[in-house]
């Protein structure tokens, strides 16, 4: 008896095994047999999701479900967490992928050490697996996540069948949110390579050669995605679509003249003066292209183009030193056109903004006249100038002596450095000496200043002077603020013509 009693406890669970082998085996046969059952088939049993508290809900992410088996395939899904949302919330399938978006809806939700879990289940009364299950987590953080930036959000080659592969392009990723991003980049075409592959960033930009091979290619448009992933990130992943056209008519080519471009400039003073890029398209077909310098003081026009084979652009390049301090600023011309074989080309400028030279200071004052002949009745005008004065000049008193038998004295008025003073004057003191003199107030002459600050008229007279006769008018007595200026010259000459 004992003997027995032990046989069938033994016995027992390995009749039980066969028996629910069995059953399994009539509702999901092999593929040996017919009569096959649709059979549930997933793209992940495992997702995660990741959050924080500042920002907003983590992108959805697709589970891809099919019929792996034959006939027709009915399902439902169910969660049980409030924070999650599938849609659509059914499907069928006789062999296709259905997608289904899974989204988290973090409102409510607090950081914390543990993940929130939740369980979808996939539910079919045909499949012989019914149901399956896909664990799904949640990871709240307190910190702002990472977040994925990726620019340009595609990208376009164009290459001619038998020719050589085109320009490679930059794809830049940075770290838009906050934390360390670490990354990965992958495609999906054997033709397309990027490199690096990987990279980290906390907030700078990671540049990455984008590279496509056209090797074996038939004509035709390829299209291809690079995917960008970060499992810490909010916004994981991030897509960058890629299209590669092939043709028989090699593609347009940019060819731009020049490839550098240098300005400079004084602070205070004028922008430079423009200058000039000439682009062209150096193959095939129809170029159209735009143009995007990456500084604000930097302008280019026209921004965009196009040229036929052969044809050539000019565009007008300028820059502008408002707001900008000393020093060496560095910008760069890109002009793309996708279509090009070796879009984009690029030109580099130089901007270099230095002080002003200091002012000249000469410190010397000059009579001149206007003109330096002429006959009886002529009105002579006499300019009392200065130049690279070395002290501001508020006022100013000099002597202007002429002879009294050539000329009369009329009037004194103000110079081109004297315009907004409040008086500038001449006074006949004696027979043919003016006493001039003037006062700024609060206005005030520039060390290291040009400009005239007195002009004094007189009329020609001659009396019985013979013709060709030679006088000569000067200046002295310098008093204020150009007591120490020298006379460079202090006298000029005029000539009577009967």
């Amino acid at each position: 008896m004992k003997r027995t009693t032990k046989s069938s406890k033994i016995l027992k669970p390995v009749r039980m095994a066969a028996c629910l082998l069995l059953l399994f085996l009539s509702n999901c046969k092999g593929p040996a047999t017919v009569d096959t059952h649709p059979v549930i088939w997933l793209s992940a049993f495992e997702l995660s999701f990741t959050a924080s508290e500042f920002g907003p809900s983590p992108s959805t992410q697709v589970l891809k479900i099919k019929n792996s088996g034959i006939e027709s395939l009915s399902y439902n899904i169910q969660d049980d967490a409030n924070w999650l949302t599938i849609t659509p919330a059914n499907g069928s399938s006789s062999g296709q992928i259905q997608e289904h978006t899974i989204a988290v809806d973090k409102a409510g939700l607090v950081g914390r050490d543990e993940a929130y879990t939740a369980k979808v289940k996939i539910i079919s009364q045909e499949a012989c697996n019914s149901p399956q299950e896909v664990a799904v987590t949640l990871k709240m953080t307190k910190e702002p996540p990472p977040e994925i930036s990726v620019n340009p959000g595609n990208l376009s080659f164009t290459a001619s069948t038998n020719g050589p592969n085109p320009a490679s392009q930059n794809l830049t990723v940075r770290n838009s949110g906050k934390g360390t991003l670490n990354y990965t980049i992958s495609d999906d075409a054997s033709w397309l390579s990027v490199n690096p592959g990987s990279g980290t960033s906390t907030d700078q930009q990671n540049s990455h050669s984008v590279a496509v091979n056209v090797s074996g290619l038939a004509k035709g448009t390829h299209t291809a995605k690079i995917t960008v992933s970060a499992s810490n990130a909010t916004n994981n992943p991030q897509s960058v679509d890629v299209s590669l056209k092939i043709s028989d008519e090699p593609p347009p080519q940019i060819a731009v003249t020049p490839t550098d471009l240098s300005f400079s400039a004084q602070l205070g003073g004028a922008d430079p003066g423009a200058k000039s890029i000439r682009i062209k398209n150096s193959g095939k077909q129809t170029l159209t292209y735009v143009i995007t310098p990456d500084a604000a003081w930097l302008n280019v026009s026209p921004r965009s183009g196009s040229a036929t084979a052969g044809r050539e652009n000019t565009h007008s390049v300028s820059a502008s030193i408002a707001g900008l301090a000393k020093g060496t600023y560095m910008a760069t011309i890109t002009i793309s056109d996708p279509a090009a074989v070796n879009s984009p080309q690029t030109v580099r400028v130089s901007l270099d903004v230095t002080t002003a030279p200091p002012p000249p200071t000469s410190n010397e004052i000059a009579i001149s006249c206007d003109p330096a002949s002429g006959a009886a009745g002529t009105i002579v005008t006499f300019t009392i100038q200065i130049s690279g004065n070395t002290q501001t000049i508020t006022a100013f008193g000099l002597e202007m002596s002429f002879d009294p038998a050539m000329f009369d004295y009329l009037d004194t008025g103000k110079g081109s450095l004297t315009g907004g003073w409040g008086a500038v004057a001449g006074n006949l003191i004696r027979s043919g000496v003016v006493r001039i003199g003037g006062f700024g107030g609060t206005s005030s002459i520039r060390v290291g200043s040009s400009g005239s600050i007195a002009v004094v008229r007189l009329r020609v007279t001659g009396g019985a002077s013979p013709d060709g006769t030679r006088t000569s008018v000067s200046i002295g007595s310098f008093t204020d603020d150009i007591v120490s200026m020298r006379t460079s010259p202090g006298s000029t000459t005029f000539t009577f013509r009967r």
